[in-house]
């Protein structure tokens, strides 16, 4: 036998792949149109094929609490099936699942090989923060995830047949069609700047209202999508393939929406049978039908077996890769590919221009609320996401009522007390439910008073006692107004609209309210699932009441006036609780956050010192430790937010040592490295703060 192996002298392909373009590029210069027909060989580089799917499914069922009956029941199916395809099995793994778990349950894991090909860079602000990863993704998230474009990684073949629909969809019929159930080829459309609309049939062949030809390439999924959309919602996405094979009325959609004089097959191994059977029903056309396998031979023997299944003429073209053949297609029609916009991937701080900003003659805090915000943001690394509102003037703080306030506690009153001394209206919302040690209350409700006053300079503010809010609405139940239907102002609506109609996952909810870390993937829960059994060990089941007596209140906020001009100031670790927020109850504050403060929870001693001497010490003992200067990490975290902030807040001189200006981190980390005793002067100006 004779193999096709890439001639380096045609741009690295293949010389079936330089047939196959040669024959496309005809079908262009033609004027012909070519139905496209894609399978899962043209994504393979970023989602996980059958083998890979097979494995999620495996650790589904080794994480299930079944005392491993799923994972037994896997195992009998793989030993009646030793040999075989891996169609095979995951056609039986399919029929397991259904037996014991739920008809739709193999939807969560084709959901999951789906997003292999999805990372945000902050899983705080990705739409999966909000969802569990066990819990099957209802339209609303995928539709959110997909948006996410920036986040998706794109096969370099895919990337380049998005451009070419996007550029030139006539030459397609504006339409594809493939066997794939993820989203990737509409995500490369919209990234190069076309539009794309999903189109699954269903189990019937039926796919909806199609719209009217408005520019969009529309692509239709043969055997299901990976979320939910207005046509298919359930129980099943994805066709059961025991239904697929000869399924006349699916079969006769998709020769129904195969039209023009050139079909082209790529990266189809038509396992289930429905492209071959499409094409016997269709009228005389050429097909071009490619194959990844590089022998010529067998090439010669598939197209005449494939002839003489659909009874049309088709060509088959060894050794085909859609990595290569889509970027030349690309080139040859003149189609520019550029470089992918990716977004912004990480925040980066710039300390010289942190220096420069700081301690530059004349700059001064401005003096309106969103001059300010840019500037938290710009020079402090505070991260401010804004609700529709140019400017929030009203400022909702819920704190936890504690045995003592921390640090954290004084750096969020000074930012409170500088937007306050704006006019902000800032109402301090003390999460006191279940709580009776009223002197705690007390001393704890001064200390966040004294450090508001250190910037407000006698602004004012309301401090708000969440369990009064929640017994008088009780004596007084609300009338029951549209607006309240919409955001209800008592517990118990709130939690039939969170609980009931949205539905969260547990562990999202937990994650929420910091019970557990917030992760986005298998891998990362596999890694921390012991940390993870020990934060719901630990954790106080009083913080689910969180959302059910918080969002009253908010709500009750919302419904004074008009306009969503609420911004809630919080920890960047709140962001999954305000996010859960939205999803249940739709657009409204915008948030403000304090920059994450490393390795220490909200109840460390190290945020609650006693003494100068008691600070001093973390900050030599922590000066010791590897990784100490890193930004977020202790010593870095006070001096930017305990003592840089509140000074740049008030408009005070920039704080020296020695006539060695502390003007910015890199000048406090140069002068411990000159030996100057900056820690212990660290500790001595935040203690003087912190402390009465």
């Amino acid at each position: 036998m004779t193999s096709v192996e890439p001639d380096p002298a045609g741009e690295g392909l293949s010389a079936g792949e330089q047939l196959l373009l040669d024959r496309l590029m005809t079908a262009l210069h033609d004027a012909d149109q070519i139905t496209l027909l894609l399978g899962s060989g043209v994504t393979a580089a970023a989602v996980p094929g059958v083998r890979g799917v097979l494995e999620i499914a495996d650790s589904y069922a080794a994480g299930r609490n079944d005392d491993g009956a799923l994972e037994r029941a896997l195992a009998q199916a793989r030993s009646e099936l030793v040999g075989a395809r891996p169609i095979d099995v995951y056609r039986a793994y399919r029929r397991v699942f259904t037996d014991w778990v739920s008809g739709g349950a193999f939807d969560v894991i084709a959901q999951q090989a789906v997003l292999k090909a999805y990372a945000a860079p902050d899983p705080m602000e990705s739409p999966l923060a909000t969802h569990g990863l066990g819990q099957r993704l209802e339209r609303g998230v995928g539709e959110g995830v997909e948006n996410d474009r920036f986040s998706w990684s794109l096969p370099r073949g895919v990337q380049a047949l998005g451009h070419l629909l996007a550029r030139i969809p006539e030459a397609f019929d504006h339409r594809l069609l493939t066997t794939n159930f993820d989203p990737l080829l509409e995500i490369a459309i919209r990234d190069a700047g076309g539009r794309a609309v999903s189109l699954p049939l269903d189990v019937r062949g039926n796919l909806g209202h199609t719209g009217s030809s408005d520019g969009a390439v529309r692509v239709f999924h043969l055997h299901g999508f990976w979320r939910p959309t207005l046509h298919v919602r359930g129980p099943q996405l994805l066709h059961d393939p025991a239904l697929l094979t000869g399924n006349a009325p699916l079969i006769a959609a998709a020769a129904d929406l195969i039209r023009g004089d050139t079909v082209c097959v790529i990266g189809s191994s038509d396992w289930a049978g429905t492209i071959t059977a499409a094409l016997a029903r269709t009228r005389p056309m050429r097909v071009l039908w490619a194959l990844n396998d590089a022998d010529a031979a067998t090439a010669l023997s598939t197209a005449e077996r494939l002839r003489e299944q659909t009874g049309v003429a088709v060509e088959c073209f060894p050794g085909v890769d859609s990595e290569r053949l889509f970027p030349a297609l690309a080139e040859r029609a003149q189609v520019p590919v550029p470089p992918r916009a990716t977004g912004l991937k990480n925040r980066v701080r710039h300390h010289s221009w942190e220096r420069q900003l700081v301690s530059q003659p004349g700059t001064l805090p401005p003096r309106d609320v969103p001059g300010l915000l840019l500037q938290l943001e710009r020079r402090f690394g505070w991260v401010t996401q804004m609700g529709g509102t140019v400017q929030p003037i009203r400022l909702l703080w819920p704190v936890r009522l504690r045995p003592r306030a921390s640090v954290i506690h004084m750096v969020q009153a000074f930012v409170a007390g500088a937007l306050a001394r704006l006019g902000v209206e800032v109402r301090v919302c003390i999460d006191d439910v279940g709580t009776r040690d009223h002197e705690a209350q007390t001393e704890f409700r001064a200390d966040l008073d004294r450090w508001i006053d250190h910037t407000g300079h006698g602004a004012v503010r309301e401090f708000v006692s969440l369990a009064e809010f929640l017994d008088q609405g009780a004596r007084h139940p609300a009338a029951g107004s549209p607006e309240e239907l919409l955001r209800p102002t008592d517990p118990w609506s709130v939690a039939r609209t969170f609980y009931g109609e949205h539905n969260p996952s547990l562990y999202s909810l937990l994650a929420a309210v910091k019970a557990v870390p917030n992760l986005t993937s298998w891998d990362e829960l596999e890694k921390n699932a012991w940390p993870i059994v020990q934060s719901v060990l630990r954790t106080d089941a009083r913080n689910l009441l969180t959302p059910l007596t918080l969002w009253p209140y908010l709500n009750s906020m919302l419904l004074e006036s008009a306009t969503n001009d609420v911004m809630t100031l919080g920890g960047r670790d709140e962001a999954i609780l305000w996010a859960q927020w939205r999803q249940t109850f739709g657009f409204g504050p915008g948030h403000l956050y304090n920059p994450y403060i490393k390795n220490l929870q909200h109840d460390a001693h190290m945020l609650r010192w006693s003494s100068q001497e008691e600070l001093s010490r973390h900050l030599h003992r922590s000066r010791e430790l590897p990784g100490w200067d890193v930004e977020g990490s202790y010593i870095p975290w006070l001096f930017q937010n305990a003592l840089l902030l509140p000074g740049y807040l008030n408009q005070e001189p920039v704080p020296e040592t020695e006539d060695f200006p502390l003007d910015s981190w890199a000048a406090f980390v140069a002068a411990i490295e000159d030996g100057k005793p900056v820690l212990d002067d660290l500790a001595a100006r935040v203690t003087a703060l912190f402390l009465r």
